[in-house]
């Protein structure tokens, strides 16, 4: 007797639903799928690099130039001012150093606006007031070569109120014009700083990177489940490179937003902060000598001196220091400075002290000797720490923007071939699979 034929076991439903589901149209809808998520990954993930890259060395090499010489510009005019009222308080023969000192001040005051106009092109925000610098500073140079001729002549009232013309024109007009420029500048620098610190496109690009990799490991997943291999190549190369670009960009961005904040925090804000100092200190020293020259007749001198050397204080103070990093170079700086300050301040009231008793005579040589605690000697000591705070502060920013600058050199173009190998991977994953059914 014939034993009956056996019938195929019928496949267990769950595995007959998953054949269903895993068609040659599914599967190249996955792989497409995947590959164009790669390509979006790699696009956003270029955006965002190029985005910071552009900002950090926009700040570097455009706005921050521009922004120095602004600053040049704002203490060479202020430098020119105090050191005309100098040189009229040595008498009718002028020092050579002081006016060869005031020329060069004037000299590099003109070549820097030209300068700042060229790079400043047709920039509206910026118009005016170098047209205000380049219209107003022949006519300063004017008035004081007045005064000067009077001096000369021994008609020194008349030489005094040229000069406080001059300086009034210095400060209502010249002045406030540099300001505004370098002001213009400062905000400019910190807007390129804030966006290239901008967390949105990184985040962005996060969020498609952790999908693309989640994408990559279900794939992965699903296709061992139901072919039975326990290996992709092709998927596991690709998450492998998803997984190694995902590391090098945050720590590249990591990296460029550490530069970036170091360069503003030790760099520009310091360069501000002592660009303001030594504006003040040059224009107290300017009040003490204005206020001789004109024999105490216009009190504003003196009250503008108590506003500027408060505010100077302000700045060089312990408020001052303790916004600087401990132990920064900024902080040492300004405790030099501070105390430089100090020994002005005493020298002023010695000279304000010697003026109110009738001693005009000894108030001016405390004013315009050449002795070491003598208002040229100390007040250039204070200049010059403020001066040398400039210069590393300046320093510190280029190092530190270039740092950052060059810490994302070759993310972009890593990015993107990485997103289109990555999308060429994940099809030719899938592309095995899919020939199993023809």
């Amino acid at each position: 007797m014939t034993a009956p034929l056996s019938h195929p076991t019928p496949l267990p439903k769950a595995h007959g639903e998953v054949v269903r589901r895993a068609t040659p149209a599914r599967l190249r809808f996955a792989a497409v799928s995947i590959g164009v998520l790669a390509l979006l990954t790699g696009l956003v993930g270029a955006l965002a690099t190029t985005q910071r890259q552009s900002a950090t060395t926009a700040a570097w090499q455009a706005a921050e130039p521009l922004m120095v010489t602004a600053q040049a510009i704002d203490t060479s005019l202020s430098d020119a001012d105090t050191t005309a009222a100098a040189s009229f308080l040595q008498g009718r023969v002028e020092p050579a150093a002081l006016q060869n000192r005031y020329e060069t001040d004037l000299t590099s005051a003109s070549a820097d606006v030209a300068e700042a106009a060229r790079d400043a092109g047709s920039d509206p925000a910026l118009a005016v007031s170098l047209e205000t610098l380049s219209t107003d500073l022949p006519l300063y140079a004017g008035i004081v070569q007045e005064a000067d001729f009077n001096e000369r002549q021994a008609f020194y009232p008349l030489a005094a109120a040229y000069l406080a013309e001059a300086n009034n024109l210095m400060r209502s007009s010249i002045l406030p014009a540099a300001a505004q420029v370098y002001g213009t500048e400062v905000d400019r620098l910190a807007t390129e700083h804030t966006t290239a610190v901008s967390p949105w496109l990184v985040a962005f690009a996060a969020a498609f990177l952790v999908a693309l990799l989640v994408a990559l490991v279900l794939a992965q997943r699903r296709l061992t489940r139901h072919f039975r291999r326990r290996w992709n190549v092709a998927l596991a190369a690709a998450t492998a490179i998803v997984l190694v670009v995902g590391v090098w960009a945050a720590v590249a961005l990591a990296t460029q937003d550490s530069g970036v904040k170091n360069a503003q925090a030790n760099g520009s804000r310091p360069v501000s902060t002592f660009t303001d100092a030594r504006i003040l200190a040059l224009r107290a020293q300017a009040d003490d000598e204005l206020t001789l020259l004109t024999r105490d007749s216009d009190p504003s001198y003196q009250a503008d001196y108590r506003t500027t050397t408060a505010a100077l204080a302000r700045l060089l103070g312990p408020a001052g220091t303790a916004a600087a990093a401990k132990d920064s170079f900024e902080a040492d700086q300004l405790t030099k400075a501070d105390a430089a300050l100090g020994l002005y301040t005493s020298l002023h009231r010695q000279i304000r002290a010697a003026d109110a008793a009738g001693d005009l005579a000894g108030a001016v040589a405390l004013a315009s000797g050449n002795g070491s605690q003598q208002l040229p000697a100390v007040s250039s000591r204070l200049n010059s720490m403020l001066s040398a705070g400039i210069d590393g502060s300046q320093t510190t920013f280029v190092r530190a923007s270039s740092g950052a600058t060059s810490d994302l050199n070759g993310l972009t173009w890593g990015v993107a071939i990485a997103a289109i190998a990555v999308a060429l991977l994940a099809l030719i994953g899938f592309q095995p699979r899919i020939a199993e059914y023809r």
